[in-house]
Formats: structure tokens, sequence, C-alpha cells
């Protein structure tokens, strides 16, 4: 099974998509939170059709809503692709990477996977780098950013 780590704010959900909507006095959130930038929704559409991988949700988002709200949100927003978990919160995970791994390690499957951040190494396990596609929160899930997931999961 082809995996996809997912977090929102700076991958999804960008600054540049936030001015833009500021700027023309368009509202930027609705009841889930902030709009996601259609640019970014786009080149994740283009990994899914590609890939055929599926979503974890790696997000902070995760301890906002539920996983029944995520799956809601993904929904009425018609994003792309199929949600399947949220990578889980304990007292024992130190950071993103140790939630990544443990939700590896209840996988039923064997997984190929990819982590897509706008945070750098320091939030991840040494062994998931290689793994790891860091984008600028600015612009979010680029084409570029795009081309290295399809890359790392065909």
């Amino acid at each position: 099974m082809k995996i996809i780590f997912l977090d929102f704010d700076g991958v999804m959900d960008t600054a540049r998509y936030e001015l833009i909507l500021r700027i023309s006095g368009r509202p930027s959130v609705d009841a889930y939170g902030t709009f996601f930038d259609p640019e970014c929704v786009w080149n994740l559409r283009q990994i899914i059709d590609k890939t055929d991988a599926k979503i974890v949700v790696s997000s902070s988002w995760k301890d906002l809503l539920s996983f029944d709200e995520l799956l809601d949100m993904w929904e009425k927003r018609g994003l792309p692709g199929e949600v399947i978990g949220t990578t889980p919160y304990t007292l024992e995970c130190r950071n993103r990477g140790d939630e990544i791994d443990l939700w590896l390690k209840g996988c039923q499957e064997e997984c190929q996977y990819v982590i897509l951040d706008d945070i750098d190494g320091s939030n991840f396990n040494e062994h998931q780098l290689e793994r790891l596609v860091v984008v600028d929160a600015v612009k979010g899930l680029d084409e570029v950013a795009a081309e290295r997931v399809i890359k790392m999961l065909i």
C-alpha cells in the first residue's frame, strides 16, 4: 500500500493563498478551518492519480477535528484521494516521526510511504528522512514537490 503522511498547514493551506483571499475580500475559513490552496489540491490530485496512494493525516488538524469530521471535510471540499487514518498522539511520541512510526507499526499491510510536511527533518526520525519531502510554507505543495513524491512512490 502506498501512503502519504500529509500535513495541512503550509502544505495544503498556504500563506500565499490566504493573502489572495484576504486581498480579494473572500472568506479564508469554513467550519473545518482554513481553505486549502487550489494549486496544492491540484498537485495532490496529480500524485493520487499517478500513484493511487492513500492519505494518513499527520497534521495537527487531527487534534482539532475528529476523524469523521476530517472525512466530512474531505468530501464537502471535493478533495482528492482517500483518507484512511490519522497518526496517533500518545505521550511517548516525542515528535511527528514517532507518530508516523507508531501508525506504520499498527498497519496490517506493507507500506511504501512519503511524508509531506513544511517542517524540517528535526521533527522526524533519522530513518524517515529519505522519505520526507519538505515544502515551502508560503507556496505549499508545488509541482516540483509533487513530481518528487510521485517518483518516490512509483
